[in-house]
Parts: C-alpha cells; sequence; structure tokens
C-alpha cells in the first residue's frame, strides 16, 4: 500500500514508518512511536530522550553495531 505524501506528514510519519494492524473493520494505519526524542538543549546541541537512563558503553555499543551493518 501507497500512502501519499500528505497523508504521511499528517501521520507524521516517513515512508516505511506506519504500522497496519488488520482487524474487523478493515486496516488501521497508524505511525510508529519514535523510540526517542530529539531536542535541541541550551547551549544548541541535540539531546536525545529515550525515556530511560542509556549509558556510555550502551551507546558505543549502537554505533559499532550501525557501522558493522553498514
Amino acid at each position: 500500500m501507497v500512502l501519499p505524501k500528505w497523508l504521511r506528514r499528517e501521520l507524521g510519519a516517513d515512508p516505511g514508518e506506519v504500522e497496519l494492524r488488520r482487524t474487523s473493520d478493515g486496516v488501521l494505519v497508524s505511525a510508529v512511536t519514535p523510540e526517542a526524542v530529539v531536542a535541541t538543549a541550551d547551549d544548541g546541541l541535540p539531546v536525545v530522550r529515550l525515556g530511560r537512563p542509556v549509558g556510555n558503553d550502551e551507546v558505543l555499543a549502537a554505533i559499532d553495531a550501525e557501522r558493522r551493518a553498514r
């Protein structure tokens, strides 16, 4: 199913970031909830809020995993 750009914007989703759920009434299309929220701190640097504390080791492991995936 291809969603028009205006509908993706309305859902707050980029392509591939919608969830389709089949119900007895049809298909429910909803935006996938982001895992993190990126904001700008007072000093102008980006701040990522995950809703839980994240240690340095976890961040470095995620960076390494992303590099290996490329």
